[in-house]
C-alpha cells in the first residue's frame, strides 16, 4: 500500500514516468472452478502472445492459468517496445489486458488493427470488440441502431443544436463524457442553467475539464435521460451462455452507484437478464457487461455497456446466499449452478470456440439462439 502511494507522489508532483510495470496476483488462491477447453486433437493448438497490465486487479494472471491449464504454450508480448511488429510475427494468437485511459487503449486499438486486417493475426479482443471499450458514444450508437432498450440520450457535435435543446429538455438530466469508468465524468444537470454552462464549456476553445489532467471534452455534448426508480444500478454479465451479476448501490445523497464501492450480490431479474442475453447476441463476442436501470414503473433500461469485465473475486453472483451463474439452456430454461468462476477464464474458453472451433455466428446460433427464441426465460 504505501510503495503504491509513494509511487504515485512521484508520479503526479515529481513528474516521474507513469509506471507501466505489470502487476502480479495469484488468481489460484480463490475457491474457482477451472476452466477446461475440449480441444480437438486434430486442431494445432495456436502459439500465444499474452500482454501484461498494470490494473490494481490484473488481467493477464488469469489468461496466463487458463493456457497452462489447457495446454497452450505462450511466452509474453511486450507491446510497448519499439519492435513490437517484429515481436509479434511468431504468435498466432495475441491477448490483450487493457490498461484504463484513452491514450493506452488508443495505443492497443491502432495495434491490434495492423495485427488483424494487415498481418492476419487473430485478437483478443478483436479491433471491432476495442471500439467498445470506454467509448459511452460509439456504445450508445451501436444500441441504438439494433434496437435495444438504452436510456434515452442525447448525443450532438453541434453547439447551435446543443444549445437550442437546453430549454427543451425534462430535468434532472445526467452529463456523461464519452469516456471515464467507474462513474467518472458523470454529473447530475438539475437546470438549464447547469446544461447551458456544460454545453458553453465543451464548445469552448479549451473544452470541459475532466479526471484526467491531459484530456478535455471538446465538442461532444451527452446528456441521459435521469431514472427515478429504485436508484440501484443492476450490472449483468454475459459470457457465452454464462450469466453472472449483482447491483450496485450509491453511496449517501450520491445518485452514481458505479464506483461506490457498494456492491449487491443477490439473484437477478428476469427482465434484466432478457435484456442483457439479447443485448450479448447482437453486439457481444467473447463477453460483455450491461448496466442497467430500472425507472418507475418497474421497466429496465440500458445506460451503458462494457465489453471487459473487471472482477476482484471469482465470485459474481449470488442466489439465496449461494455462489454461482445462470446458464443458458436451448428451451429458454436458466440453471443456476453452484459454482464460481473467474470470467476473463470463461471469456478467453468462448473466444477459443468462436475463433479455432467455429465462428461467432455459428458458435451463437448452437449456443445462445436456441434459448433466446423463447418468448420467456424461466429460472430453475
Amino acid at each position: 500500500m504505501f510503495e503504491g502511494t509513494k509511487r504515485k507522489l512521484k508520479e503526479r508532483i515529481l513528474l516521474f514516468p507513469e509506471s507501466n510495470s505489470p502487476t502480479f496476483d495469484d488468481p489460484g488462491k480463490f475457491n474457482s472452478e477451472e476452466v477446461k477447453l475440449d480441444w480437438p486433437k486434430e486442431i494445432k493448438r495456436p502459439y500465444v502472445g499474452l500482454t501484461q497490465d498494470c490494473n490494481a486487479v490484473p488481467y493477464w494472471t488469469k489468461y496466463a492459468l487458463f493456457l497452462e491449464k489447457n495446454g497452450f504454450s505462450y511466452s509474453i508480448f511486450e507491446h510497448h517496445r519499439s519492435d513490437w511488429i517484429e515481436q509479434a510475427s511468431k504468435f498466432d494468437t495475441i491477448i490483450w489486458s487493457p490498461k484504463d485511459g484513452p491514450f493506452e487503449m488508443d495505443d492497443i486499438k491502432r495495434k491490434v488493427y495492423i495485427l488483424e486486417k494487415k498481418l492476419g493475426k487473430i485478437c483478443f479482443p478483436d479491433y471491432e470488440t476495442l471500439l467498445l471499450c470506454d467509448d459511452k458514444i460509439f456504445s450508445t450508437y451501436l444500441l441504438r441502431i439494433n434496437n435495444l432498450p438504452i436510456a434515452d440520450t442525447f448525443i450532438s457535435n453541434d453547439y447551435k443544436e446543443s444549445h437550442r435543446m437546453i430549454n427543451r429538455f425534462s430535468y434532472p438530466l445526467v452529463s456523461k463524457g464519452s469516456f471515464g469508468a467507474g462513474s467518472k465524468e458523470v454529473t447530475l444537470v438539475t437546470k438549464p442553467s447547469d446544461a447551458k454552462r456544460i454545453v458553453r464549456k465543451v464548445f469552448s476553445i479549451y473544452g470541459k475539464r475532466t479526471h484526467l489532467k491531459y484530456m478535455r471534452q471538446k465538442n461532444s455534448i451527452y446528456f441521459q435521460r435521469f431514472l427515478k426508480g429504485d436508484s440501484l444500478d443492476t450490472r449483468v454479465n454475459v459470457i457465452g451462455n454464462m450469466i453472472f451479476g449483482y447491483y450496485r448501490k450509491p453511496k449517501g445523497n450520491d445518485f452514481r452507484a458505479s464506483g461506490s464501492g457498494i456492491v449487491i450480490k443477490e439473484d437477478l431479474p428476469i427482465e434484466a437478464i432478457k435484456i442483457a442475453l439479447e443485448t450479448y447476441s447482437k453486439i457481444g463476442k467473447a463477453m460483455l457487461g450491461v448496466d442497467m436501470l430500472k425507472d418507475e414503473n418497474g421497466k429496465y433500461w440500458i445506460i451503458e455497456i462494457s465489453p471487459f469485465i473487471y472482477a476482484r473475486t471469482p465470485e459474481q453472483l449470488k442466489v439465496n446466499g449461494v455462489a454461482g451463474a445462470y446458464s443458458l439452456q436451448d428451451d429458454g430454461t436458466l440453471l443456476f449452478e453452484e459454482k464460481s468462476f473467474w470470467p476473463q477464464q470463461l471469456a478467453l474458453k468462448v473466444f477459443f470456440e468462436q475463433n479455432y472451433l467455429s465462428s461467432v455466428e455459428e458458435w451463437k446460433a448452437k449456443f445462445l439462439e436456441p434459448g433466446l427464441s423463447n418468448s420467456f426465460l424461466l429460472k430453475c
